[in-house]
Formats: structure tokens, C-alpha cells, sequence
């Protein structure tokens, strides 16, 4: 149910909203920030229409007690941009008003952690609420792992994204609205097929690959605690609250990126193809995972500058 607006920004977050729609913008983005400001402001500023910091901050302040605002300043700011792009004298705020937080370190899982975390996903134990999640575990975490894939990407796959006959996933819209197709491993696609079958047989009338027992597509909270499951029955380490399915996908990354490194591999030549594979946006994206291997990187050939720079000549 879409929400209504009421407050004297009604309209220009309406017509902001079907903007942002036109440009290809996903439609619910930034729709409950702003729905919760239109309420805001209808009761404390109800003869207010243009965005001004006075109204802004006391909305932040207001909210920032409950909750994370930065959603929230990303929505006012594109609601001051739409506004001054009417001709309006509204505040914008900068794209770096709040800076943002650390990027945590991904957690690069070792052979035997991978090992124990697979194992424990083979053996979900059956639940006659979702029999299912049982064989939902082994695959969607095999596939994501395998390919690098997010994990909304894999939450949102269809059965006519899956092409068993060449080995190929179709990912639609994903981040930044981009579409891609990529080659999976030919073990992990036999898995996916044989899943797809069972998966039929249990919910034959939904379209969704990995569906819930709603035949509905997981949201990200079920995957999330389906994995940690995993991850504690595994008996890896504990206390990592930052430990989500997405370091499947820094770990994809990172051992493709090692066995290039003792392949002696060409960088400039396969850094390209493993961006474009992942579904980045820019190069810089995928370089980043090359700064959590210093360990590996100091022993490559291309590090040792014993030749280059010749020993200096000290003074007794």
C-alpha cells in the first residue's frame, strides 16, 4: 500500500517520487523517510512547503535518537535537489553532510571454516513448517559463494533466470539498475537444477527460485539468520555481529584474486573481467579487495625491489 502525503510538501514529494520514477529509480526508494517526514512536518511546520535547514534539522534531531539517519538526509537531499530544480530556494544537503561510517574489514573465511560452514548447511535439519529451507541452505549459499553473487541478487532470482543448458544466471535490475548475465560452475548448476525440482514439486505455482514457505521470495532477515545458523552449527567464530551472507562474496573475490596471484596471473588483463563478472560500477570497486591480502601481496615477484633500488653506501 503506498503511502499518502498530507503536509505542505505533499505535492513536491508526490510529483519528486514520479520523477525519480521516469529516470528509472526503484519506486519505493526513500518513500517511508519521506512518509515519516511528510507526518512530521504536517504536524509541526503544517504551513511549510519549501525545504529550509531550520525544518531539516529539527526533523534529524527528532528521529536521530531512534534511529540511523543517514536514509533520511539522502532522501531531504534529493527533495531539496527536485525542489531547487523548480525554481524554489530550498536547502541541500552535501553528499558528505554526514560522513560515512568505517568500512569493516570483510572476514576472509580459511579452507577449514568454509569447510565446517558448507557441512553445516547440508545438514539444515528439516522443518515441516518450510521443508524446503533443508535444501535451501546447501544451494543458495553454494551458488552465492561460487559466483560472487549479492545476496539480494541470488533472493531475487526467477526460474527463467536459470539456464541449465549453457551454465548461465541472468541477474536483472540489480544494483544501479544494471542487468548482467554470468557463467556458473557446472557442479553448482547440476545443484540448482536438482533444487529447482524439488522446489516444484513443493510450490509448483510460484515463479520464485529460493521461495519461502509463502512461495514468496525471502527478505533479507530470513537469509541472514538462515546463515548464521549455519555459521554457529559450524562452530566457527563467534562474536562476529558484522558475519552476513555478503562476505561470500568478499571471499569469492579474494580467492579469485589469490589464485591469480599464484598463477602469476596478468592484473591489468584479469581485473576487468572480474569487475564486469561481479556487477561493479567502477574498477576502484573491485581493487578494494586487494587490500585485505598484503600478507600474499608482499610475496608476489612484482614486490621485490632488491633490483631496483640499490643498496645505499653508509658512512662509518
Amino acid at each position: 500500500m503506498k503511502p499518502s502525503f498530507h503536509s505542505g510538501f505533499a505535492v513536491d514529494i508526490r510529483d519528486m517520487m514520479e520523477w525519480r520514477g521516469v529516470l528509472g529509480y526503484t519506486e519505493s526508494c526513500y518513500t517511508q523517510e519521506l512518509a515519516a517526514f511528510d507526518r512530521y512536518c504536517q504536524k509541526n511546520f503544517p504551513d511549510t512547503s519549501i525545504l529550509t535547514w531550520e525544518i531539516s534539522l529539527s526533523y534529524l534531531n527528532a528521529i536521530r535518537e531512534r534511529r540511523g539517519v543517514r536514509t533520511d538526509v539522502a532522501a531531504l537531499r534529493n527533495l531539496g535537489r527536485y525542489q531547487a530544480m523548480a525554481g524554489k530556494t530550498a536547502c541541500i544537503f552535501p553528499a558528505d553532510y554526514f560522513s560515512h561510517k568505517k568500512r569493516r574489514m570483510p572476514y576472509i573465511m580459511n579452507d577449514r571454516e568454509l569447510q565446517r560452514f558448507f557441512k553445516a548447511a547440508d545438514e539444515y535439519p528439516y522443518n515441516k513448517c518450510c521443508p524446503l529451507l533443508t535444501y535451501t541452505a546447501a544451494v543458495i549459499f553454494r551458488l552465492q559463494y561460487s559466483t560472487g553473487m549479492r545476496p539480494q541478487e541470488t533472493r531475487h532470482l526467477t526460474r527463467q533466470d536459470f539456464d541449465f543448458l549453457h551454465d548461465t544466471v541472468y541477474i536483472a535490475d540489480s544494483k544501479r539498475h544494471k542487468d548482467r548475465c554470468i557463467a556458473v560452475p557446472h557442479k553448482i548448476m547440476v545443484m540448482c537444477r536438482k533444487y529447482d525440482g524439488i522446489a516444484r514439486r513443493i510450490y509448483p505455482e510460484t515463479n520464485v527460485f529460493f521461495p519461502n514457505r509463502n512461495k514468496k521470495e525471502h527478505n533479507a532477515a530470513s537469509i541472514q539468520t538462515l546463515f548464521h545458523k549455519c555459521w554457529e552449527k559450524a562452530g566457527n567464530p563467534d562474536g562476529l555481529e558484522y558475519c552476513t551472507p555478503y562476505i561470500l562474496r568478499h571471499n569469492f573475490a579474494t580467492r579469485r584474486i589469490t589464485g591469480w596471484m599464484e598463477d602469476g596471473k596478468d592484473f591489468d588483463r584479469y581485473m576487468p573481467y572480474l569487475s564486469a563478472y561481479m556487477g561493479h560500477q567502477t574498477f576502484h570497486e573491485t581493487c578494494y579487495y586487494l587490500h585485505l591480502m598484503p600478507d600474499r601481496l608482499s610475496r608476489m615477484d612484482c614486490m621485490d625491489i632488491s633490483d631496483v633500488v640499490p643498496e645505499a653506501a653508509y658512512e662509518e
